[in-house]
Formats: structure tokens, sequence, C-alpha cells
């Protein structure tokens, strides 16, 4: 069970637990004190394009207008950004690097997994051009080729969530402007020529060794044989090899290049002044934070502040107790923690993403570090009877328990785009509170939960949530592993172990909500759970490493000097 969440007022830190006390004086040096101004898109062009065909006398005042938004626009990312300034960590200083850095990788992931592929296709070019003697007139990219690649996603999208804007969904998704996802759609039409060029005769070797080794149920030579058929017609023509296809084949050499280079993180001990190490190549931490800072949001930056500073107080404090790991041996033994999963659809990267929460998998790997760290410093804590004592007091997430419950959710987002509104969580506090105020004047929940609760079109429950297990129920609120430590605390375990059956509560602070709960009813375990099943203790394990590590994490970080 995690600390139990508390109804929070950030605008007063001595109302806060110490270590809310804590995270609040690391996100003061990110705070802004300027209001972010509205998100300038191609929608503001097309408004601007169809003043001036209606008033061209106008036109010029239009231009004018539509550049000084956008100066304003770049004054207010460049204020946010110049407000990063060093955060000292009981006495140890971290450089604004640090933070950009971790900026990087907890909204530019997609960012950084192009760069990667920029990378190969840099070296595939030199190939090319230098050894094989073409013409680099054959991988330019027009700008055509690049626009007409998106033109019908663009449709597509607006079709299914009409009102809401592409380039502003795209912001809020993966940390980028219309200009740098163009870019990057250029370097995929960039990769395809490379990699991909006409017949699968004329693919370079690299393409068909990582194919073949790559293919599904280890016959990599007959899938080759049906690609090498299937990629010209009757006449032997090139033709188009269908999209499924060449996404697969797409992945699998990506996969293949990423397993024969040798490729550097922060984590692998890389010097705050880079981001990434691909063979020989690196690439700067400043560079890779220019092309991702237009996309960022404020919270962006208070999130990247928040993790940077919980991690160095853990990591002093396991440092201090001779348990952190060293490069070397955070290598050797994440390698061996990953081998178990990479041989599978479900690899490490997409059991960190999709099951565990994470922005990125460097992100869970910094993560994964401390914890581990932390495993070994209570060695000797890890025995059967303890293990047994923790699947006695939560039985119930062992053995399908579950907890009913309905909720009232208040959004920090635009629940339309899933942007971060400015001031989104303070302003969503004000909303909850006013909500809660509401059903203890005895306005029932549910008038409440019509008048108040905000959801996302594609939320089937609109709060409905019925009985859930712990998983369950904290996926619908958006937690994860990687929260946790943020917050300090979990809303669903909350609820889901504590939170009294018959009653209201809240309002208590999620990832990015918060949320007013009725809680129905709760169903125990529905068996005992014994740690003599070598599945079920290691399960336990698990649980009980976890539990462990965020109660030291809040004892530690309540104690930590943040300058």
């Amino acid at each position: 069970m995690l600390p139990r969440p508390e109804r929070i007022d950030s605008g007063n830190p001595e109302a806060m637990s110490a270590p809310q006390r804590a995270r609040f004086a690391a996100l003061l040096l990110a705070a802004t004190p300027f209001a972010v101004a509205p998100f300038l898109t191609t929608s503001s062009v097309a408004a601007q394009d169809a003043a001036a065909a209606q008033d061209p006398a106008g036109s010029q005042d239009q231009a004018e207008l539509f550049r000084r938004l956008q100066a304003r626009q770049q004054d207010l990312v460049d204020a946010r950004i110049g407000l990063i300034q060093p955060v000292s960590i009981n006495g140890v200083e971290l450089s604004p690097d640090q933070i950009r850095r971790e900026a990087v990788f907890l909204v530019g992931a997609k960012t950084v997994e192009a760069k990667i592929a920029e990378f190969f296709v840099a070296e595939q070019l030199e190939i090319a051009v230098d050894e094989e003697g073409k013409d680099p007139k054959e991988f330019e990219i027009s700008d055509e080729e690049v626009v007409s690649g998106v033109r019908d996603a663009i449709k597509q999208f607006q079709q299914q969530n009409p009102g809401i804007e592409f380039w502003e969904a795209v912001r809020a998704q993966y940390g980028m402007d219309k200009d740098q996802f163009l870019f990057q759609r250029k370097q995929t039409v960039l990769f395809d020529k490379l990699f991909f060029p006409g017949a699968a005769s004329n693919w370079p070797e690299i393409t068909r060794e990582a194919i073949m080794a790559s293919a599904q149920g280890g016959d990599g030579k007959a899938f080759w044989e049906n690609l090498l058929k299937a990629s010209v017609d009757e006449q032997g023509n090139p033709r188009e090899l269908p999209a499924f296809w060449m996404q697969l084949c797409r992945g699998w050499v990506q996969k293949q290049l990423k397993q024969w280079s040798d490729i550097r993180y922060p984590s692998d001990g890389l010097e705050a002044e880079y981001c990434l190490a691909v063979n020989d190549r690196k690439l700067e931490t400043q560079t890779a934070f220019n092309e991702i800072k237009s996309g960022l949001f404020v919270q962006d930056l208070e999130r990247a502040v928040t993790e940077v500073v919980v991690r160095e107080a853990l990591r002093q404090e396991l440092a201090k107790n001779g348990a952190y790991l060293s490069d070397e041996e955070f290598r050797a033994e994440f390698n061996e923690y990953r081998a178990q999963y990479d041989g599978t659809p479900f690899n490490t990267e997409v059991i960190a993403t999709a099951f565990k929460g994470y922005p990125s998998l460097e992100a869970f790997r910094q993560r994964w570090r401390l914890i581990r760290s932390f495993e070994r410093m209570i060695e000797q804590d890890i025995n059967d009877d303890n293990l047994q004592a923790h699947a006695n007091e939560f039985g119930s997430f062992f053995a399908d328990g579950q907890v009913n419950v309905d909720v009232i959710q208040i959004f920090g987002r635009n629940v339309k785009t899933g942007a971060w509104e400015p001031n989104g969580m303070a302003r969503a506090k004000e909303r909850a509170d006013a909500a809660m105020a509401a059903i203890e004047n005895e306005q029932p929940f549910d008038e409440v939960m019509a008048e108040y609760g905000e959801y996302y079109n594609n939320d089937k429950e609109k709060g409905r949530m019925g009985s859930k297990s712990l998983n369950q129920l904290r996926q619908s609120l958006r937690e994860s592993e990687f929260t946790d430590l943020l917050l300090g605390h979990s809303v669903g375990s909350y609820l889901y172990y504590e939170a009294e059956p018959g009653h209201v509560v809240g309002p208590l602070r999620g990832p990015d909500a918060y949320y007013v709960v009725r809680v129905n009813s709760r169903t125990p375990a529905r068996s005992a759970v014994s740690v003599a099943d070598e599945r079920t203790r290691e399960l336990v394990k698990q649980d009980y490493v976890n539990h462990r590590f965020l109660q030291w994490a809040n004892e530690v970080l309540a104690s930590a000097e943040i300058q």
C-alpha cells in the first residue's frame, strides 16, 4: 500500500507534509510567472489567409499581427526555458543541462528515437554516396513528398475528432511542434529511400540481413524470398508493398540496427551535455532540447525538475549505504533483466512504456537502477517471513480482490486535446473543492457528477468505473509506477485498500486531475496467498520491494535539503 493521498493546498507550502515541501521547493525553480499563450497552429494560418482573401487591403496588417503573435509565442517559450536554473540537493549541484536532458526523455522520447534513426540514415547515406558512388540527388526529399505523407492522416484525424486542432494534439501527445513533426516525417521518407529502394532485390545487404534475422518463426530466408516476389509485378517492374509489410520491415531493420550498434544513454554514464551516443555520433543535450522546447508545457518542466531532484536525493542515500549500482554493474544487470523479454513481442520497452507507464525506456532504466540498488540494500529483509506477512496484508491484490467506485474527475488538461491548461491543476483543484463542498451541503453525488465531471470523448465509463482490480483502477486513473514516486502517493491504492465503502472522499490529487470519489463496495481476496508457490513468491517479492522503496523514498525526500 502506498502513502495515503492528501488534500494539498499548493499555494501554501506550510500546509504540506515534509516530502511535499521538498517537491514544492523543486517545482518553484521551474515555475513561470507567465500564462502560456494559446499554441499557434495551422488553423491560425488558415484564418489569416481567409481574412486576407476577404480584405486584401488589410492583409498586410493581418500578416504583421501574425508575425507579432509568433514572436510573442517565442518570447514565452524563451521565458520558460530561461528560468531553468541549477538545483542543489544536499549540497550537490545539478546543472541546467541535467534538467534539460530530463525534459527530453520525459517529453521528447519520440524525438530521441527519431534521432537514433537519423544517425542510422546518416551512416547509410555515407555508404551509399562514398562507397557505392550513388548520386546524392537521389536522396533529396521535396516538401511535397513530406506533406503528402501526412495529408491523409490529418484529414482522417479531423473526421474522427471534429473541432480538435491536429497540430495541438500532436504537441500534447508527442511534444512536437508542426515543423519538428514534418522534419521527422522527412527522415522517415529518407530512411525508406536508403534501406528500401525499389524492388527488394535492390535493397542493401544490411536490410536483407536485418529482415532475415528478425522474421518471426525463425524462417527469415522464406520470408525474404516472399518479399522478393511480392515487390515486383508479373513483368518484373517494382511495385509498392502493402503498408503493413513496410511497417513490419521498417521496424525489424531499426530493431536490428539498434542491436548491432553501441547505443549509450544518460543512465550509461553519459556526461550531462549529451543525451545520446550512437556508435561514433553524439547528440548534445542543448541540441535535443532546442528541438523539443517549443512543444513543452510548463508542467513538463516542473516534472523534469521534480524527477531530477527526486532521483538525485535517492542516489545519494543509496551511495551513502554502499548500495548504488556502478555504471558497469547497472549495465550488466539491466542487460540480464531485459534478456528475458527482448526476444518476445513484449520487449523491455513495451513493458516499460505500455505496462508500467514510463514516458521512455530511458526513464525506466533510471528508475530501475534505483529500485534494483534499493533491493540490494534491503536484501536481508527479503525472506519468506516478511514476504508472507506482506502477502497476508495485501492479499486482495494477489487474489482478485476488487473495489467498486464512481469518480468525479476534474482535469488539469484540456479534455479535447490532452494539452495542459495554464495553471491547470490549480484551477482543477478549485473546481474539485466546489464539487466536494456541494456534496457536503447534501447535493446528491450523481447530480454533482453530472455538473462537474470532466471526461475524454473516448472515455466510455465517464466515471462509472464499477468493480475493478487495483491495476485496472490505477490504469483508469492514469497512475503508474512512474507517477507514484513523483506524487509520493497513489490514489488508486488508497481507494482500493483504505477508503471506507459508503463514503465520498476527496478531492484527491492524481497525475493530471483531481478526483472526488464515491466508494460503493469492496470485494475481499478470493483465496489465501502463499509464497510457497514459486511464481506467487516472485510476484509478492516485486510488490514488497516496490512498496518498501516508495516508503523509503518519501522518508529520504522528507529530510533532503533542496535549494
